[in-house]
């Protein structure tokens, strides 16, 4: 062989020899990424399965919350019933080996945007929106609900898409109701807001009146039912339930709607969902 042909199969196995290399380099990426690809899917599968199993765990313990808090309703002597009619703070009960905030409050103590009485109505709305602007635009859209016999499915309906989450809808919430269909409220468990906005008081009445509530002394609220009628005469056994679970960082919040018959000590439960702020 001559040298030229010499140089020419050294050349030849050089360019063989670099094509296979660059071959095994690509293989070696390749199956690198794949099992790059591989090992992050596993970690997301696992990771997605730990959280959905936090949030199943949570929502199961919120329930329990929700079923506690019905057992409490229908038992005469429950402990855990005072606690729920102290609505300053949820009561805190403890479950296998978890912590639930449960919280139970009667819907009569709320004026009813569909059925109240459209002065008392009008009358909160402008104490509890502090923009006199929006106070008045909500005003306005109700009214026009009333007169097309448009029911609102949730307080929060009433508000423009963009409040719907915001801290208004939460203070018209804990004033308000959409589903006593009463005109008026049951002093007993009515906001001092709600009893200080009823039609119709003289000057130094609504003091007197919150004060006969806060401190429970029903016999003075009774001039004041005698005298408002169905305005302070509400006394339908609606309670909403509401109770907060956490697992490991997952919280998940409950509620139910319940109508409780204290005579036979049933409850009938109206709805049962999530809350979504």
């Amino acid at each position: 062989m001559t040298s030229a042909e010499c140089l020419f199969e050294e050349a030849h196995n050089n360019d063989t020899r670099g094509f296979v290399l660059l071959s095994v380099v690509l293989v070696i990426g390749v199956v690198s990424a794949l099992v790059v690809s591989l090992t992050m899917e596993v970690r997301s599968s696992r990771a997605n399965a730990s959280t959905e199993r936090r949030l199943v765990q949570a929502t199961a313990l919120a329930d329990a919350g929700l079923v506690r808090a019905i057992a409490a309703l229908e038992t005469s002597d429950d402990r855990l019933w005072a606690r729920l009619l102290n609505r300053s703070e949820p009561a805190r009960w403890r479950f296998t080996g978890g912590d639930v905030l449960i919280s139970l409050v009667p819907e009569t103590g709320k004026v009813d945007l569909n059925s109240g009485d459209p002065d008392l109505v009008v009358n909160l709305l402008r104490a509890v929106v502090e923009d006199g602007a929006v106070a008045e635009r909500l005003v306005r859209r109700l009214d026009a609900l009333r007169r097309t016999r448009q029911d609102l499915e949730t307080v929060r309906g009433l508000l423009d898409p963009d409040y719907r989450a915001s801290p208004l809808a939460r203070d018209l919430e804990a004033v308000f109701t959409v589903w006593t269909n009463l005109r008026g409220v049951d002093p007993r468990f009515a906001p001092p807001i709600v009893l200080r906005q009823l039609p119709g008081l003289q000057e130094g009445e609504a003091e007197l009146l919150v004060q006969a509530r806060d401190r429970g002394v029903y016999a003075e609220l009774s001039p004041f039912i005698a005298r408002f009628g169905p305005l302070l005469g509400a006394k339908r056994p609606i309670y909403r339930a509401q109770a907060e679970a956490t697992i490991e960082g997952v919280t998940v919040r409950r509620e139910a709607l319940l109508i409780h018959n204290p005579g036979t000590r049933t409850t009938w439960i109206v709805f049962w969902r999530d809350v979504i702020d």
